[in-house]
């Protein structure tokens, strides 16, 4: 079953991400692994049936990506993987399908996978779309994309 499921995972620590891609991989699913989120956001979002964030990563947080992707039409599970999800308030948790935090059992996060995408209808079709590991662009400004953000925030009623 998991071999036809697609999984976007974004984290800008290249080494954990290349680990859980691999993981990912050895369970059978298609995994596109990109260490920077702005990169993240240049695929096709409806073609992936669940991504894994993490949330502290330059340009956008987690929570900011999770926002684009919603709004560039994307209606999969988000489960939120970090380091630090404990700290993430509470009124940004509740957008993601599911917190786990990267010091827990990998197993818990693989039945986490397992149990949204066995709710969700087989897909007919998907496409591997690679890795990109490489560090995110230096030198951008993230202060203008809060104006955005805010805007998809506003219109997810958080």
């Amino acid at each position: 079953m998991s071999e036809r499921y697609c999984i976007l995972c974004v984290d800008d620590d290249v080494r954990c991400l290349e680990a859980r891609a691999a993981l990912l991989e050895e369970e059978g699913y298609s995994v596109t692994a990109v260490s920077c989120p702005l990169r993240a956001l240049e695929f096709d979002a409806t073609k992936f049936h669940l991504a894994v964030l993490d949330f502290a990563m330059p340009v956008l947080n987690g929570f900011q990506l999770l926002l684009r992707l919603r709004a560039a039409h994307a209606s999969f599970p988000i489960v939120l993987l970090s380091g630090m999800s404990r700290d993430v308030p509470n009124d940004m948790r509740r957008v993601f399908s599911s917190c786990l935090d990267k010091g827990e059992p990998i197993d818990l996060l693989l039945n986490t996978i397992r149990s949204f995408l066995t709710l969700r209808p087989a897909p007919l079709e998907c496409r591997a779309m690679g890795r990109d590991a490489h560090p995110c662009i230096e030198g951008m400004d993230p202060s203008k994309l809060e104006t955005r953000e805010a805007s998809i925030a506003s219109s997810w009623a958080l």
